[in-house]
């Protein structure tokens, strides 16, 4: 079908956008730098070696020529990246089936440039141009060049484009792949590798001694051919995409749900620690006025008892004071949170600091500011916890016009690993998708309010320091996450 030049240029092109296509679904054993050469090359030599012999040995070339390029692939997966069964299938297929229906496109434009070339020669002929042996091999190689040329980068712009969108709409890449899902995904690429085959099967064909393709049979076939495979192109892209989203909305939904969750926990500790806080409050007034009526007798008593008296209610007064809480933020909430995080703080001997003033204007829900608080605490303390030595946390907040800014400052070590489909720091527990919605929640909460959440690393002299700014815009009204 093609000449060798473009069938080697065709050969160098899938072996370097599939090397990068598959690096972006799966995780690697070795370094980037060293897995895309090594693999494009192994790809050339294999599919090089592969491509001529089985088609031209077996008679049935075309079903044992697509088994082996996904074999190629799959060989070289596991060779190279992390075992992934089921992304490393739906990645060989999807490339397998791309690459067939773009060389069906590209075999349609080749026959047409051929055709094109074969017409500007008889026109030349004709008119008496071509008068000699060595201008006719002249015009071959010069036409046959250009051809190829526009050929390979034809087909270079179709696969990459191709595998770009794939890999782009293919949104979360970490995600693990079920039975059913990986189904759905394989079917069109399954489908798309049935017709190829059947193309090659037909292409092609012998009558009395003569063979024709079945372009030259139906010329019809060079409109319908390439947009069939156009549209089995469209319908792989529109499954990845589908599938994304579907994904994307159970994600968003079960978020939402762990959301409503907390707000609903949150809303009856509110009503609760209200009471508390009501409560607490007169009981330590009432506490301290029986404390000093008690002192005041047992001064007109002296000796022993007294001594023992005065240490008994100095024991008490300790106990009273303990119902004060650290914070006296504006809010009986924040003060709770602060107060429970302080003492957690200081049972693993980590510094804890906060200078933080509930918002005066109150147009930011307790519930939000709560869920924003506690999970910025619960990651500072977590991250500090797996320290050894001086461990700090520092809270404070500050308003700027009708900005809100709630800063979270805990010292840190290691790397931060940023996650690049959310920009958010990624989880370091085994079971991401069930943990690390800390970040996700303080998130989604400032977004209510037209905000965001800003992350950076400060490196100091005692240390590195891992900040967290959380941004909220008090003047709009909030909007449903």
């Amino acid at each position: 079908m093609f000449e060798a030049g473009i069938t080697f240029g065709i050969c160098l092109v899938e072996s370097i956008a599939g090397s990068i296509y598959t690096d972006k679904f799966l995780k690697g054993k070795m370094q980037r730098k060293a897995v895309l050469p090594a693999w494009t090359f192994l790809y050339f030599i294999l599919e090089s070696l592969a491509g001529g012999r089985i088609s031209s040995a077996c008679p049935l070339g075309s079903i044992v020529k697509v088994s082996a390029d996904i074999w190629i692939v799959l060989f070289l997966q596991m060779a190279f990246y992390q075992r992934d069964l089921p992304k490393q299938f739906f990645v060989a297929a999807s490339f397998a089936g791309g690459k067939e229906m773009i060389l069906y496109i590209i075999t349609v434009l080749y026959i047409s440039l051929n055709k094109a070339g074969w017409r500007i020669f008889d026109v030349f002929l004709k008119k008496g141009r071509m008068n000699s042996m060595d201008m006719v091999r002249n015009w071959t190689a010069v036409s046959n060049g250009i051809i190829w040329t526009v050929i390979i980068l034809l087909y270079a712009l179709l696969l990459n484009s191709y595998l770009f969108i794939m890999s782009a709409k293919f949104v979360k890449k970490n995600y693990r792949l079920q039975k059913h899902e990986n189904a759905f995904l394989m079917l069109p690429c399954i489908s798309a590798l049935c017709i190829s085959i059947t193309l090659k099967m037909m292409i092609l064909s012998v009558e009395k001694g003569v063979s024709a393709t079945i372009f030259d049979k139906v010329p019809a076939a060079l409109f319908w051919v390439p947009f069939i495979c156009l549209l089995l192109l469209s319908v792989n892209i529109s499954s990845v995409t589908l599938f994304q989203k579907l994904v994307l909305l159970n994600e968003e939904e079960r978020k939402r749900s762990i959301l409503e969750n907390e707000m609903r926990q949150m809303q009856r500790e509110i009503a609760e620690i209200q009471d508390i806080y009501a409560d607490m409050r007169g009981l330590r007034h009432d506490m301290r006025s029986h404390l000093e009526s008690i002192a005041a007798v047992i001064g007109r008593n002296g000796g022993k008892e007294r001594e023992e008296l005065e240490h008994y209610i100095g024991k008490m007064e300790e106990t009273v004071s303990r119902l004060d809480f650290s914070y006296q933020t504006g809010n009986p909430i924040t003060d709770v949170i602060l107060h429970q995080k302080k003492q957690e703080a200081q049972k693993q001997g980590i510094s804890f600091q906060a200078d933080f003033t509930y918002p005066g204007k109150k147009q930011i829900d307790v519930y939000d500011i709560g869920i924003v608080l506690n999970n910025a605490l619960e990651n500072a303390m977590e991250a500090v916890s797996k320290m050894e030595g001086k461990k700090e946390i520092r809270v404070r907040s500050y308003q700027k016009g009708s900005l809100f800014f709630l800063e979270v400052v805990n010292d840190f070590s290691g790397r931060l690993a940023m996650d690049r489909e959310t920009g958010l720091p990624v989880s370091s527990k085994e079971d991401g998708q069930r943990h690390g919605l800390g970040m996700e929640n303080i998130q989604r909460c400032a977004r209510k309010y037209r905000g965001d959440l800003d992350i950076s690393i400060q490196e100091t002299e005692g240390g590195k320091k891992f900040i967290l700014t959380v941004m909220m815009y008090e003047l709009f009204t909030p909007k449903m996450p």
